[in-house]
């Protein structure tokens, strides 16, 4: 009569879970989470999705659920594990789950077409949240990460930006014009001249001397001057 009250009072236990609207977990909700947990992937910025769940079980109840990835890639896209479910330590039943793991983030998207050579600002760029999963470049994040930098591709309408996709700002750029200083430390000459390439303190660059039309190699001292050797 003891063993029979015990299972009655769990068949109430279970009705009035039931009742309350808690639900045994899924199969596929349950492997969802056993991929979360494993690779540490936080659900704000993970999204899964099951794309083939070949298990006949269907609620998990009492039993327990492991994965064994079959790649060791990033689980990131096309992603498959092999999940086993085991009761009372053996495996009852296993199959291979296919999976699709999006990744987001908050990103910079430009507001409408950014040229080349622009540097970013708040009124050509906007914080989202963005699907990063296919994107092959380290997005940026935030406008702090980008100072003094300026574009060197062309961005499109809603397109993220990424650190390939900027570089520092030269202190000279092509066709500024310059003083070419040449000095032995007795004398210094010096003459006008326009830099044919970007360049930043201490670069070497190609200067053409504007009276003679030759082209020297200088090293950039400032935004305004080079020097060369005598």
């Amino acid at each position: 009569m003891k063993s029979l009250r015990i299972i009655v009072c769990l068949e109430v236990v279970v009705a009035l879970f039931t009742m309350a609207g808690v639900r045994a977990a899924t199969c596929s909700e349950a492997v969802v989470q056993q991929v979360m947990t494993t690779n540490n992937l936080d659900p704000k910025w993970y999204q899964i999705e099951v794309l083939d769940n070949p298990l006949k079980t269907t609620e998990i109840t009492t039993e327990k659920v492991s994965i064994l990835p079959l790649s060791q890639k990033e689980p990131l896209g096309l992603y498959t594990v092999l999940a086993t479910l085991t009761r009372d330590g053996a495996a009852v039943e296993s199959g291979q789950i296919k999976l699709k793991i999006r990744k987001f983030a908050e990103v910079l998207v430009a507001n409408g077409t950014v040229d080349r050579h622009e540097t970013p600002s708040p009124e050509k760029f906007t914080l989202q949240r963005m699907d990063v999963t296919s994107l092959l470049e380290q997005p940026v994040g935030s406008l702090e990460n980008v100072a003094r930098l300026r574009l060197k591709r062309n961005l499109s309408k809603g397109q993220i930006l990424t650190a390939n996709a900027v570089e520092p700002v030269p202190d000279i750029d092509v066709g500024r014009e310059v003083s070419i200083i040449c000095s032995n430390g007795l004398y210094t000459v010096t003459a006008a001249g326009v830099s044919m390439q970007p360049g930043s303190a201490g670069d070497l660059v190609r200067v053409r001397n504007k009276a003679s039309g030759k082209i020297v190699i200088a090293k950039v001292v400032d935004e305004a001057t080079v020097a060369v050797n005598p």
